[in-house]
């Protein structure tokens, strides 16, 4: 009975794809929504931390542009904060669809797996998009509704107008809307 069950996982194992691991470096005490969007051929270039996990640096403004393509599988991902001194501080990493009520509501968790994958069917080609929420479980359900992601999926545009003032343009765009509504 042993043999099969070491047998039988075994055959899980070697049919699950592993992907590489991930390692997010967020500003000090950033709140709100990041974008993280993969396959931008001007993006920033691909990073890698001792060539072991994949770097994903993004800026201030919550937007970042990466020449990674998207991953699929089982990924390993960890989320830091920088501080001004340059030190990181790990943040915990939470599914979107975790149960939410269990987690310290006084504290700043990151919540991701909320990804989209754009298809542009004329250039054959996708653009990948992690939304990662960083905000306290209590403030989850209004941090994760900001509409700069329904403006994306809304807009028409192909791969040769990705850039990233435009995105920061379109985000700009969307909080006036959303501001404007209440």
């Amino acid at each position: 009975m042993r043999k099969l069950t070491i047998l039988y996982l075994m055959i899980f194992l070697s049919s699950c794809k592993f992907a590489e691991k991930e390692k997010y470096i967020f500003p000090a005490s950033y709140n709100g929504n990041i974008y993280i969007f993969s396959n931008i051929k001007n993006g920033v270039p691909k990073q890698y931390d001792n060539g072991q996990s994949r770097i994903y640096t993004v800026p201030q403004s919550g937007i970042l542009l990466s020449q990674f393509r998207e991953t699929y599988g089982i990924i390993d991902k960890k989320f830091f904060f920088k501080t001004i001194n340059g030190e990181l501080t790990e943040l915990a990493g939470i599914p979107f669809k975790d149960n939410k009520n269990a987690l310290d509501d006084n504290k700043l968790y990151a919540f991701y797996g909320n990804d989209v994958t754009i298809t542009f069917p004329k250039a054959k080609d996708t653009l990948g998009v992690q939304i990662i929420t960083i905000c306290t479980p209590k403030d989850f359900e209004i941090a994760s509704q900001e509409p700069f992601m329904k403006v994306i999926l809304g807009s028409h545009f192909s791969p040769e107008d990705v850039s990233y003032q435009k995105f920061i343009d379109m985000r700009r765009k969307a909080d006036t809307r959303l501001l404007q509504q209440h």
